[in-house]
């Protein structure tokens, strides 16, 4: 079964479409044997759908002949005789004589069950005489008497039991089937039951019970049964009865074990196949839960970040606010005190009082700018840390960043930062530039540091030395 499996699989994706609807054929015969009539139909009809543009027809014939087979035992009667009529234009296309008798068999039986008798003769005649053109070859003579088996049974039904008997008796005499030979015999007992010849009968009956299937066993004692009970021999009919309804219990319960049996398998399948869905649907949601609390962290450190980015600016432009705001007034407090000091007029020792107080307000804005130079040094050394370690480029630093740097710069250099800016018409780009070669940044350095080539950094240092007014050969 497995390696069936595997050659359906590798078949089916190939591109060979005679394999293909050939594994799909023997798949679904092996499912119809399984009792599994729904994948059994399926394989059938995925066989003919491979096979349709091929010249495979015999292979197609059986293929809608086992369709017709399901379609009958689902009572789809007209379903069923489309199929075998299907069946037999393949079989004439693929010259097989037989495929053909057979398919006549089937749709004679169909309109059997149907009672239009006219028609079941129509075609069990056909078949006949296919058979006697092939007379002497044992595969046509094995199929005739299941041909003779229908002809005679559709003439008990319409009363003409002489030719149902003779019929029925060639069949039994001829037939090799030892299964089939039994139902017939069955059926000829029964011409013979309710003609009141029941010694004759008894005998068909009694060679029914040759059989090994635990059914047509209890089909002959059912029969045997009737057949004492016209006699009123109670005590052997109630015997046969006994066997029968037996047997029948016991075909039964092989029935409900081999469905109850099915239905479990079912089953585990099904929970299996549950238990594997509810795992990976567990998977799922944890994966999903995983990176809703990734996102979630995402997305905090990111609000965090520009929570404490859109802070940090605040402060800082507070703080150059303050700053500028403190060198107004000390600038101011410079000059009332130069002006107290050209006052004439006044008593020396009010100057003096004024002086101490205006030197002391001085000193005190001088303090806090210092404090506030300190903090921002603070952030200029860091700064300086993160484009020292590549983890900053300057392009992405904000204009307070840049502000700061050179805050931090003028700090630590004697306000170099301010002069170079007084003094010559610099870019912030030639500042930066101005800071970064000042505390040793190597040209590799730069190089990431800007964003760029080599060469753009000799470009930018030659730039530079032309606006200091420097000598470009000297680089």
């Amino acid at each position: 079964m497995k390696s069936l499996v595997a050659d359906l699989r590798y078949y089916k994706n190939g591109g060979d479409n005679v394999k293909a609807g050939k594994a799909l054929f023997y798949y679904g015969k092996v499912m119809d044997l399984q009792g599994n009539d729904t994948l059994a139909m399926q394989a059938y009809l995925n066989a003919l759908a491979k096979l349709e543009k091929t010249e495979e027809y015999k292979l197609q014939g059986l293929a809608y002949e086992y369709i017709g087979i399901l379609n009958a035992d689902r009572k789809l009667h007209k379903d069923a005789l489309d199929n075998y009529q299907s069946s037999v234009y393949c079989f004439q296309k693929a010259a097989d004589t037989l495929g053909v008798i057979y398919a006549y068999r089937d749709i004679a039986r169909i309109y059997y069950v149907e009672q239009q008798y006219d028609s079941v003769y129509n075609y069990i005649n056909r078949a006949l005489s296919l058979c006697e053109e092939k007379k002497g070859c044992i595969d046509f003579e094995r199929v005739t008497p299941s041909l003779l088996q229908v002809k005679g049974i559709a003439k008990r039904n319409e009363g003409d039991l002489e030719n149902a008997i003779i019929l029925l008796k060639t069949a039994v005499e001829t037939e090799q089937d030892r299964h089939s030979m039994h139902h017939c015999s069955m059926s000829l007992g029964n011409i013979y039951l309710n003609q009141n010849k029941l010694d004759e009968a008894k005998r068909y009956f009694t060679l029914a019970l040759k059989s090994e299937r635990p059914r047509t066993l209890a089909g002959a004692y059912h029969y045997l049964y009737l057949l004492e009970k016209r006699q009123k021999k109670y005590a052997m009919a109630l015997y046969f009865k006994e066997k029968s309804d037996s047997l029948l219990s016991v075909d039964l319960d092989a029935k409900q074990a081999s469905q109850i049996l099915t239905l479990q398998r079912k089953y585990e399948k099904g929970k299996l196949l549950l238990e594997k869905q509810q795992v990976e649907h567990e998977k799922k949601i944890q994966f999903y839960f995983g990176m809703v609390i990734v996102l979630f962290i995402i997305l905090l450190c990111l609000v965090l970040y520009f929570l404490l980015r859109k802070r940090y600016k605040e402060m800082f432009r507070k703080n150059m606010q303050v700053i500028k705001e403190n060198e107004c007034m000390i600038k101011r407090y410079v000059y009332e005190l130069d002006v107290l000091k050209q006052k004439a007029g006044e008593t020396a020792e009010t100057n003096r009082e004024k002086v101490g107080k205006l030197n002391q307000k001085i000193l005190l804005l001088e303090s806090e700018n210092k404090k506030i130079r300190e903090n921002v040094c603070v952030n200029g050394v860091y700064l300086l840390d993160q484009l020292k370690k590549e983890k900053l480029i300057v392009k992405n630093m904000t204009k307070q960043e840049k502000e700061q740097l050179l805050e931090y710069m003028d700090l630590i250099y004697g306000n170099l930062i301010s002069r170079l800016k007084k003094d010559f018409k610099l870019t912030s780009g030639n500042l930066i530039l101005i800071a970064l070669l000042k505390v040793g940044f190597t040209t590799t350095e730069l190089m990431f540091t800007f964003d760029c080539e080599m060469n753009s950094i000799f470009t930018k240092k030659r730039r530079l030395r032309e606006s200091l007014n420097l000598d470009t050969t000297r680089m």
